[in-house]
């Protein structure tokens, strides 16, 4: 995969002081892509050519995240014909931060100071 959905630069940013293993951003692009299919697929089961925020199934964050992993520019290319409302890639980066730093706490669970890709 070498249009990956996530900034790989940005991962570190996130995880702190936990190191990043090299598959964790693959891991985590495939997360937003299955996350990108289901909101696809929601916006056309209610009839809706427009991708939009609440169709992210874990749209449920309550802040907004600080660092953006998405690349709003890509959105468009897996989005499968549909329209990418302006709201979108903030609610797929807040998702994809709280997996993220899920990830962390896996690791640091598991006694280890690098998220991996299983993590996800």
């Amino acid at each position: 995969m070498t249009d990956l959905l996530v900034v790989k630069a940005k991962l570190k940013d996130v995880c702190g002081s936990c190191n990043v293993a090299g598959d964790l951003a693959e891991s985590l692009d495939k997360k937003a892509r299955e996350l990108m299919k289901d909101a696809v697929a929601r916006a056309k089961d209610n009839g809706r050519r427009t991708v939009m925020a609440k169709d992210v199934s874990c749209n449920f964050v309550a802040k907004k995240a600080d660092v953006m992993l998405v690349v709003r520019a890509k959105l468009k290319d897996v989005a499968e014909g549909c329209n990418v409302a302006g709201d979108l890639a903030e609610a797929l980066n807040n998702a994809l931060n709280k997996c993220l730093l899920k990830a962390v706490e896996r690791a640091k669970e598991n006694k280890r100071n690098t998220a991996m890709g299983k993590d996800v």
